[in-house]
């Protein structure tokens, strides 16, 4: 993490487009729909498998501005959440209105939990472990969810430089049973059971998050970094499962998305240990920008 990273930088906009002058912040861009397929067909592999898999959903005029974005902020040691500072992330995400709609029903919302990666092609490198995004009930009887993690990449994502892996519902016990927290919950009891979900740039992945997923580990073999970017969404119909729910057909100002990344990098930094001057930063703009209410929920 950058040792220089202070409030008064991350707070200007102007920070923000010289650092990436390629990228847009409270633009007058729209989203474009990604090429989903048959959301019908996906719902059905959907309650089946646990997760859905789509190649070529977004072209290269959407990933690459983005996959440049995150590379120059790792290259300058910023925290990668601030990517989401760009209006082109959100409306990546925005583009799958079609699939979300299907999924989580037409007032589905957005949560405010989102990440990003930059995983290199080297041994010391690797995706989050094994887990499951939530352990509490998020399914009805049929598995329909009431929540999903939607995961994009913006390079092609490998069994070398850290692709996802998947312990597919039905073949998973703890799935079957219901019972996704407690002791033994991420383990895998037939590696046979595991697969793989290699992804070309562009495509998109989304599980139910009860699914157990990881990413795996870098290879010096790997030809290129995987970079990539989650958000999560839910049902608008039950109660939030984190708070202030986004309406995901409005990109947060400004201000906003300061706040909110402020709070993805101070509740992820169990998986990455922040400095004082991060931690600092992130608090700062969690207490100064945060939305504290539902962001201007459609009517």
């Amino acid at each position: 993490m950058s040792s220089t990273l202070v409030a008064s930088e991350v707070e200007r906009q102007e920070f923000w487009r010289d650092l990436c002058p390629h990228m847009t912040i409270e633009g007058a861009g729209i989203s474009s729909p990604a090429a989903v397929g048959d959301t019908t067909l996906l719902m059905s592999d959907l309650k089946r498998e646990g997760y859905i898999q789509v190649a070529d959903a977004f072209g290269e005029r959407c990933t690459g501005p983005i996959r440049d974005a995150v590379t120059t902020l790792w290259q300058r040691g910023i925290p990668l959440p601030f990517a989401f500072v760009y209006d082109e992330l959100w409306l990546a995400f925005q583009g799958l209105s079609a699939f979300l709609s299907t999924a989580l029903g037409q007032d589905y919302r957005a949560l405010p939990d989102f990440w990003v990666w930059y995983v290199q092609p080297n041994e010391n490198a690797a995706g989050w472990g094994p887990h499951r995004d939530r352990v509490q009930p998020t399914l009805d009887a049929d598995n329909s969810p009431h929540t999903l993690t939607v995961w994009l990449p913006f390079t092609d994502a490998t069994p070398l430089n850290g692709c996802m892996y998947v312990l597919p519902a039905h073949h998973d016990p703890r799935f079957v049973e219901r019972r996704w927290d407690g002791e033994g919950n991420n383990v895998v009891h037939n590696p046979q059971d595991i697969r793989a979900l290699p992804a070309t740039a562009g495509s998109l992945l989304a599980w139910n998050q009860a699914v157990l997923h990881w990413g795996s580990r870098g290879s010096r073999l790997g030809k290129a970094a995987r970079i990539s970017a989650a958000l999560e969404f839910q049902r608008g119909d039950h109660a939030p499962f984190n708070s202030p729910l986004l309406d995901p057909g409005r990109v947060p100002t400004f201000d906003e998305r300061l706040g909110l990344i402020g709070k993805q990098v101070l509740q992820y930094r169990h998986m990455y240990p922040l400095g004082d001057d991060v931690a600092a930063v992130a608090a700062a703009l969690y207490d100064s920008y945060m939305p504290r209410t539902a962001v201007t929920l459609r009517g």
